[in-house]
């Protein structure tokens, strides 16, 4: 059984997140020291990259980061974290094993079929969608994995992979990061960030920061999601969803929040509190990646 919302939640998630702001956080890779592993390479110590030096090398599809920090509820250290070598894994793990019984799109409730590695085909009547009138029209029938926090607003915006690149990068930006630095990686591909959006709706979110706007226009059928040039206003049912995922992402990556955005998130979480389906998930994430969501486990009746 899980509590319902309630003051005394709120206040809980207030004070576990400012708890949180005061940690230190260090990242330490489990890595060899010059050698090769049985992948004919190694993880760079000082950089968090791996290189390849045997010929046909082949980058390990996942690997283990222990963050030697304490974990403010309970002062224990925090379990190894397992991350995906490549964006397209990480969707696939999202697909086939997180929601592998969960077929519905995160925003407009749109049934999907699963083809191909990590994609699918929406089933646009079963959700009454419509998007004709609207950009990027040809995506509406395509299932994508979306970034509840955007990758252009995480930490790793600001570091050298995206920015000046690296040597190993041909150019700098997101995929320079995705493929030479491990620490970008565990942010970008961190499960808890992902949920199955219409790439319709995926691309025109964008990199939009979440907020309210004026009226109730639908411009995509029966789908509740607004937009505006600069702020995305989500379904009310999946407000502290997405609420949860962000103040992981303050406490877990640095994520740096707007004025007034703290306050928000709390009240959007205390004012829809997790579904068993957000609890299943949370728990099906821990077991594959190593780490819960500290903001969905704080609901959960002990």
């Amino acid at each position: 059984m899980f509590s319902g919302s309630s003051t005394t939640d709120g206040n809980n998630m207030k004070i576990l997140l400012t708890t949180l702001f005061f940690i230190t956080f260090t990242t330490n890779v489990h890595a060899h020291s010059g050698g090769q592993d049985s992948n004919g390479g190694h993880v760079n110590k000082a950089t968090s990259e791996y290189h390849c030096h045997a010929e046909g090398c082949v980058p390990p599809t996942s690997i283990l980061i222990l963050e030697d920090v304490l974990d403010p509820p309970d002062g224990e250290p925090s379990p190894p974290v397992t991350v995906a070598g490549s964006w397209g894994t990480t969707k696939k793990w999202a697909r086939n094993t997180i929601y592998a019984d969960q077929n519905d799109t995160f925003y407009c409730g749109c049934s999907y079929t699963a083809s191909g590695t990590s994609g699918g085909t929406i089933d646009q009547p079963s959700c009454s969608y419509g998007g004709e009138s609207e950009g990027y029209k040809k995506r509406a029938a395509k299932l994508e994995w979306e970034h509840v926090v955007p990758a252009s607003l995480m930490p790793v915006r600001s570091f050298q992979c995206w920015n000046e690149g690296l040597p190993e990068c041909s150019k700098a930006g997101r995929s320079c990061c995705e493929r030479h630095d491990l620490n970008a990686r565990v942010q970008i591909f961190d499960l808890h960030n992902l949920v199955p959006s219409v790439g319709q709706v995926n691309a025109l979110r964008g990199n939009k920061r979440y907020g309210a706007i004026d009226g109730e226009e639908r411009k995509l059928g029966s789908c509740d999601f607004e937009w505006n040039t600069s702020v995305a206003e989500p379904p009310t049912v999946k407000r502290g969803e997405i609420a949860r995922i962000w103040l992981y992402y303050v406490s877990k990556h640095h994520l740096q929040l707007q004025e007034g955005e703290l306050e928000k998130f709390l009240q959007w979480s205390n004012d829809d509190p997790p579904e068993q389906w957000e609890f299943t998930r949370n728990i099906r994430i821990k077991a594959m990646q190593g780490n819960g969501n500290p903001f969905v486990e704080m609901h959960e009746e002990n």
